[in-house]
């Protein structure tokens, strides 16, 4: 019987160890489409990629759609990562579905940058971009990794989202003209989603075509300022 060849990496008995991390071969919908309506997203890779990402808890926590009304449904399929809304693709919306660094083969090879496509099921695609680096206030440095998202309007439901990258920068793009409130927080337990004692910080921005806004991080506590000391300067000064 004739041999076929693996859709895989190969790698020749007896030679050097893999050390290479998954690379993209293709996705669905292709970049910069217009007027689709996919059941969902395809990335194939050009090997299998594990069920364990690295810093994350799940290949879930892995994937963003920006913008979502919640988390993204991910199903595993060796070599291919099948990613759809899980209440469905909005009519006349840009989407941009990412699959951020972190994404391992079976050697523990970790894929150092994110995958991402961008589309509309609508006729176009906005231009509106919003960047900015994310700080964490405490610790006096950048923050890579932040999560990044903004509401616009009174759906506050549906969000956009990005993640600050290794020097904390961020880029949310594919956004209509209009007002949001912009978030960034600290996952420090990478689930996604803003624990209470996690540092963030938010602001108002009206973006046209592309707009900037840096956001400083710290942690929130919800009681007022109290009396903490009282210190006698002189006769007349406490």
């Amino acid at each position: 019987p004739c041999a076929t060849r693996s859709p895989h990496r190969p790698r020749a008995p007896g030679g050097p160890p893999d050390k290479a991390p998954p690379t993209l071969v293709k996705v669905t919908p292709e970049s910069g489409s217009v007027r689709v309506s996919p059941g969902v997203v395809d990335f194939r890779f050009d090997e299998v990629v594990s069920e364990r990402p690295r810093g994350a808890p799940s290949l879930d926590q892995l994937v963003l759609i920006s913008p979502s009304d919640g988390p993204p449904s991910v199903a595993w399929g060796r070599d291919r990562l099948v990613v759809r809304p899980r209440r469905g693709w909005r009519p006349n919306t840009a989407y941009t579905v990412s699959v951020l660094p972190g994404l391992n083969d079976l050697r523990g090879n970790s894929a150092d940058r994110r995958f991402t496509t961008v589309f509309s099921t609508g006729a176009e695609i906005p231009g509106g971009v919003l960047r900015g680096v994310a700080f964490d206030w405490i610790a006096g440095r950048s923050a890579p990794g932040a999560r990044i998202e903004a509401t616009a309007g009174t759906d506050t439901l549906l969000k956009w989202a990005t993640a600050a990258d290794s020097t904390g920068r961020f880029s949310l793009g594919s956004l209509p003209a209009q007002q949001f409130i912009v978030r960034a927080w600290l996952d420090q337990n990478n689930n996604g989603v803003r624990d209470a004692r996690e540092s963030w910080d938010s602001a108002t921005v009206a973006v046209r075509d592309s707009a900037r806004n840096d956001l400083y991080m710290f942690p929130h506590d919800t009681l007022g300022a109290r009396m903490g000391e009282v210190t006698v300067v002189d006769s007349v000064t406490i």
